[in-house]
């Protein structure tokens, strides 16, 4: 997955969950000199896996990033070199050339989206985050309600609790033959001399 952050528009918001990636995401942030310091966009970056690069604005300005985070999101949809781009921002204007990108190039890409959060971008994070039984079971309750969270978190425990199943025997090696018609020969018998 490919994380587009605006850094001009709530990058702590945005960044949530960034400690949750894998060494196969990429995390590109856009950001401009007169916007958070870099050293201070790095220290909400640590702790990641995820491959971070800091692009820094062409040009300052209004607007700046967010067209230079739809052209760089445009190149790689157009190159394919992409199955999962998101843009984190909770600015809205971004939604236009997102929909314009799923119109014209649906079949370039499984998912182009606009989230306000890395997090948001990510299947059941609440499951990633929970440290223990307990903490597992209050965030299914929570996000499935009282009924259906039980019920998960009760499968969830069962599957979990359930002693291993004994491993197979391992088969004994079996001799190796020797190959058909490869009949060792016997020693010639001598002749007496005469």
């Amino acid at each position: 997955m490919i994380f587009l952050v605006d850094g001009d528009n709530n990058i702590g918001t945005g960044l949530k969950g960034i400690d949750m990636l894998s060494p196969q995401d990429t995390v590109l942030v856009f950001y401009q000199k007169t916007g958070l310091a870099l050293s201070k966009i790095q220290k909400l970056c640590a702790g990641t896996q995820a491959g971070v690069q800091y692009v820094e604005s062409v040009r300052g300005g209004r607007n700046a990033i967010d067209f230079q985070i739809i052209t760089e999101l445009g190149v790689l949809v157009g190159r394919g070199e992409t199955d999962y781009a998101y843009v984190i921002s909770q600015d809205k204007g971004y939604a236009a050339s997102i929909d314009a990108l799923r119109a014209r190039y649906a079949d370039a890409f499984r998912e182009v989206d606009l989230r306000p959060s890395i997090e948001d971008c990510l299947p059941l994070p609440f499951l990633l985050r929970s440290a223990d039984q307990r903490e597992l079971e209050s965030a299914l309750i929570q996000e499935y309600g009282t009924c259906r969270g039980s019920l998960l978190y009760g499968h969830l425990k069962s599957l979990f609790d359930a002693p291993e199943p004994p491993a197979a025997p391992e088969k004994p090696a079996r001799p190796s033959r020797s190959r058909r018609g490869s009949r060792k020969k016997k020693p010639a018998l001598e002749q007496p001399a005469e």
